[in-house]
């Protein structure tokens, strides 16, 4: 009898040590990359999350770009080999999202694990050492960068009207946390179609980036368009995404 008010002691003392739950819970608004399936499996205490997708590293991070906007969470993304590696600390559970390059495709690990209150507490001793640091050094307002204001909130996103198919065809747009979408089939050439789309873009005051016409055409091709009026922060991104399809090819067009 008296073995168990010790046992429920070391359980309590063990449980303290966590300030996420335990287990894990992946965080809801953390989906996968749009048209796959994840594999999800737990591991202990954490939970993991994996698939592949057929889109380059950095489209992959920009999808995760747009979720973590949504939340309000830092996003501190870093190069890691032939792609990205990113941490965050949500309320759920300490998240480590692996993002690499595997040609022709990219692969996604999600790791969701408990967060140690001991961890917690060496982060703030350390932010805190760090203000304390800033805050006492006579050079920090001279090396401190000055930002202008923001003015207001980013108006809603809206789908530029002139954003239309190769043949000049209105799209029908779909509405997702944080973007607009639309996708269509187009007869070839897929450099045709990309060069319809980097030209729109370009006459709009948009900034263009594009796939090389070298590679393959099995591997599709893509533009991505970045605004260049108004604020950095009420900017919009457009990405062009074209792939095989049959025949033809898929376009898949979204507003960020």
């Amino acid at each position: 009898m008296r073995r168990l008010p010790i046992f429920a002691f070391c359980f309590g003392s063990a449980a303290a040590q966590f300030v996420t739950p335990v287990p894990s819970v992946m965080p809801t608004w953390l989906v996968p990359y749009p048209g796959v399936s994840a594999q999800t499996r737990r591991l202990g205490n954490s939970v993991e999350s994996r698939y592949t997708v057929a889109a380059q590293p950095h489209e992959v991070l920009a999808h995760f770009r747009t979720m973590f906007a949504t939340t309000g969470l830092p996003f501190q993304p870093s190069a890691a080999g032939h792609g990205f590696l990113i941490n965050a600390a949500p309320p759920e559970c300490d998240l480590n999202i692996a993002i690499e390059r595997f040609d022709p495709e990219t692969r996604v690990k999600v790791t969701c694990s408990p967060r140690f209150a001991s961890t917690e507490r060496i982060l703030k001793e350390h932010e805190q050492s760090r203000a304390a640091q800033a805050q006492n050094d006579p050079m920090k307002r001279f090396d401190t960068p000055v930002y202008p204001e923001p003015k207001g909130p980013a108006p809603p996103l809206t789908w530029p009207s002139w954003l239309v198919r190769v043949d000049g065809a209105r799209l029908p747009v779909e509405k997702f946390a944080g973007q607009l979408r639309s996708t269509f089939v187009s007869a070839p050439t897929r450099e045709a179609i990309q060069a319809f789309y980097a030209g729109l873009l370009s006459s709009h005051n948009y900034r263009v980036s594009q796939s090389l016409a070298a590679v393959p055409e099995k591997f599709g091709s893509w533009v991505q368009g970045s605004s260049l009026d108004g604020e950095p922060s009420h900017r919009n991104v457009v990405w062009v995404k074209i792939r095989p399809e049959g025949q033809n090819f898929s376009v898949e067009i979204s507003v960020q």
